[in-house]
């Protein structure tokens, strides 16, 4: 549920609409080490856990088509490491000049 309340709650100030949370999908994953692309996710942030790595991952698709993709992955620490993908492009800057 953490990954639905953290997409629609940046979304909506990105976007600048209320987003129902019957338009948003959501999945559970579970991961090896060796399964998890290092692009999205540094290996140095998932070194310390066990497998299986778990993401929860939720989903948005707006009217224009656009996808947007928030994935929490889980680091052993309390705060979950964040992967944002729009249209499954990589978004490192993606919460620049959100104020949340």
């Amino acid at each position: 549920m953490e990954a639905i309340q953290r997409l629609t709650e940046v979304l909506e100030r990105k976007l600048g609409k209320e987003i129902s949370l019957q338009e948003v999908g959501y999945e559970t994953m579970s991961f090896t080490h060796e399964e998890i692309d290092a692009e999205l996710v540094p290996p140095y942030m998932i070194a310390f856990v066990e497998a299986p790595i778990f993401c929860d991952s939720a989903n948005y698709t707006d009217v224009e088509g656009n996808y947007y993709t928030l994935m929490l992955v889980e680091t052993g620490d309390e705060t979950p490491y964040e992967v944002w993908l729009v249209n499954d492009k990589l978004m490192t800057n993606f919460l620049e000049g959100i104020e949340l």
